[in-house]
């Protein structure tokens, strides 16, 4: 589903159980004692049992107040670098594959996901109208570059023809192809670049500051910067609040499924 869409499920999850979601509440800092967690949102001070600060690392480094406990963070965080990802969205005057989904090797994109099927289940396409009571065939494609470091420099024309001259390498229809529309999206701090020895520096869940926790991506999860990480470092996260508030043994992450087949050889 669009991430939008699993957002917005969230925020019903939470509101639906007595909680609050504030949108646009830019938290300006922390701090916290023995009794309550506080944060400064917009010049409001506001207490809580305990706050999960599930922000990049940049932020957080921003956010550490000038302390001696805060030296040790303020060293792990030093050691991070941001990875860019580019989307590059196409639109094109036909289909050019019947796949979902594809991994791309040995060029410069390396995902396609054939937006024009995976947003439109239960229809044959998206059409476009054109003339009198003429219709046409749209296809809608993104394609994904992680560490893209190469392409921020890029101009998006640039950016355009070099994928889209590669789109046409793994599917030839898009040789025949018209591009309607075309768009790129660069996140130029979108994850932490996952360097040698890094994972010495991922902080865990438990900060030195009573009832505050972490959270994000980039945290001790055990996985590389993905969504699927990210989503362990809330279970994590949760998990650390309760031992804190003396509940121990609940447990929230599953465990990862046991290795099977050829993969019992790398385990």
């Amino acid at each position: 589903m669009p991430l939008t869409e699993l957002y917005s499920v969230a925020g019903e999850y939470i509101r639906a159980r007595g909680g609050e979601v504030h949108l646009r509440a830019g938290v300006e800092s922390f701090r916290s004692d023995s009794m309550a967690a506080g944060l400064s949102v917009e010049g409001t001070d506001a207490s809580f049992d305990a706050v999960v600060l599930a922000i990049p690392f940049d932020v957080l480094s921003r956010m550490v107040p000038e302390a001696p406990e805060a030296e040790s963070l303020r060293r792990q965080l030093a050691h991070f670098a941001t990875s860019p990802i580019t989307g590059i969205h196409l639109w094109l005057d036909r289909q050019i594959t019947d796949l979902d989904h594809a991994i791309l090797l040995d060029r410069t994109i390396q995902w396609m996901f054939n937006k024009s099927r995976l947003l439109s289940r239960g229809a044959s396409s998206i059409l476009e109208q054109r003339g009198e009571g003429q219709t046409h065939e749209v296809s809608y494609v993104e394609l994904v570059v992680s560490s893209s470091k190469s392409l921020v420099p890029k101009s998006k024309s640039e950016i355009i023809g070099l994928a889209f001259d590669e789109l046409k390498e793994f599917f030839p229809a898009a040789r025949e192809a018209k591009l309607l529309k075309s768009t790129v999206v660069k996140e130029v701090n979108a994850t932490y670049s996952p360097r040698p020895g890094i994972d010495a520096y991922r902080p865990t869940f438990p900060t030195v500051w009573p009832r505050v926790f972490l959270a994000g991506d980039w945290t001790a999860t055990g996985w590389p910067a993905t969504m699927e990480g990210a989503v362990r470092s809330g279970y994590l996260a949760a998990e650390a609040i309760l031992r804190s508030s003396g509940v121990n043994g609940r447990r929230f992450l599953v465990e990862d499924l046991s290795p099977t087949g050829l993969m019992r050889l790398f385990a």
